[in-house]
C-alpha cells in the first residue's frame, strides 16, 4: 500500500506513504488516494482531511518511471480531477511539491508548508505541461502572472515566496507542518460541521458567478441550516456562555 490512512476524533489523515520515491505519484498510488478520499467523503463521521508526505518531502510530481511513452499517465476520476466533497481538506507541505504534487496540494482547501518547502510546477522542463489541474487551479488562487510565471519557467519558489503569492495559507520551521496541520484540523473539526461544508460550497459556488446571482445562492446554502440539531446547539451554548457540543446533524 502506497497511501496510509489514519483517524484522530473527526479528522482523518491521509498519507503518501512512497518516501523512497519522494511520494511520487504513479497509477496505483493515485487510485489508492482516490479511495481513500471517496471513503472521506462518504463517512459521516469523517469531518475534516489532513493530506500528508512520508518522509522529507510532500510529493515530487508523477512517477515518469512509471508512465509510459514518455507521458505522464493521470488516473481517470482521480482526485485532481473530478473528485468533489463539501467537506474541508488541508495539505501538509514539506520539501518537494513539484508538478503533479502541487496540483494534489492544490486540491486541499487549505495549505501549509514548513520551511523547506519547494512548490513548482516543473513539467515544461521535461517537454510536458500541467495536465492535472495546474493551469486551472493555480490562476484562480494566486492570480495570472504569478501562475503564468510558475507554469512557464518550470522554476519552483520557496515557503515565503509562496505565502507572499497566497499559494499557501501558513508557514512554519521545519518538520511542523503535519503537526501545523492537525492543529488547524482540530480547529475545524471543532465548528459545526454542516456549517462549515455549507460555507466551504457556497464560496466555491459563487467564484464562478457575478457577484448578484452569488448573494442570492449564499441566502439559499444558508437557508439549508435552519433547524438542524447543530444550530440549535450554538444557540443553546452561546447564550449558556459554554462551548458547543456538535454531531453534525
Amino acid at each position: 500500500m502506497s497511501v496510509r490512512v489514519e483517524r484522530d476524533g473527526h479528522v482523518v489523515i491521509i498519507t503518501l506513504d512512497r518516501p523512497h520515491a519522494r511520494n511520487a505519484l504513479d497509477p496505483a498510488t493515485s487510485e489508492e488516494l482516490l479511495e481513500a478520499f471517496t471513503a472521506f467523503k462518504d463517512d459521516d463521521s469523517q469531518w475534516v482531511a489532513v493530506l500528508c508526505g512520508a518522509g522529507e518531502h510532500f510529493c515530487a510530481g508523477a512517477d515518469l518511471k512509471a508512465a509510459r511513452g514518455g507521458r505522464r499517465r493521470i488516473p481517470e476520476g482521480g482526485i485532481t480531477r473530478e473528485y468533489w466533497t463539501t467537506k474541508p481538506i488541508i495539505a501538509a507541505l514539506q520539501g518537494a511539491v513539484f508538478g503533479g504534487g502541487l496540483e494534489l496540494a492544490l486540491c486541499a482547501d487549505l495549505r501549509v508548508a514548513d520551511e523547506t518547502a519547494r512548490l513548482g510546477q516543473l513539467e515544461v522542463r521535461w517537454g510536458l505541461m500541467p495536465g492535472a489541474g495546474g493551469t486551472q487551479r493555480l490562476p484562480r488562487l494566486v492570480g495570472l502572472g504569478v501562475a503564468l510565471e510558475l507554469v512557464m519557467t518550470g522554476e519552483p519558489v520557496d515557503a515565503q515566496r509562496a505565502l507572499q503569492a497566497g499559494l499557501v495559507n501558513r508557514v512554519v520551521p521545519a518538520g511542523q507542518a503535519r503537526a501545523a496541520a492537525l492543529e488547524l484540523a482540530a480547529t475545524i473539526a471543532s465548528r459545526a460541521p454542516l456549517a462549515v461544508r455549507r460555507a466551504k460550497e457556497a464560496t466555491l459556488r459563487g467564484l464562478s458567478m457575478p457577484l448578484e446571482d452569488g448573494l442570492r445562492m449564499e441566502t439559499l446554502v444558508a437557508s439549508l441550516l435552519a433547524g438542524t440539531a447543530d444550530l440549535q446547539e450554538g444557540r443553546r451554548a452561546f447564550s449558556e456562555k459554554r462551548a458547543p457540543r456538535f454531531e453534525g446533524h
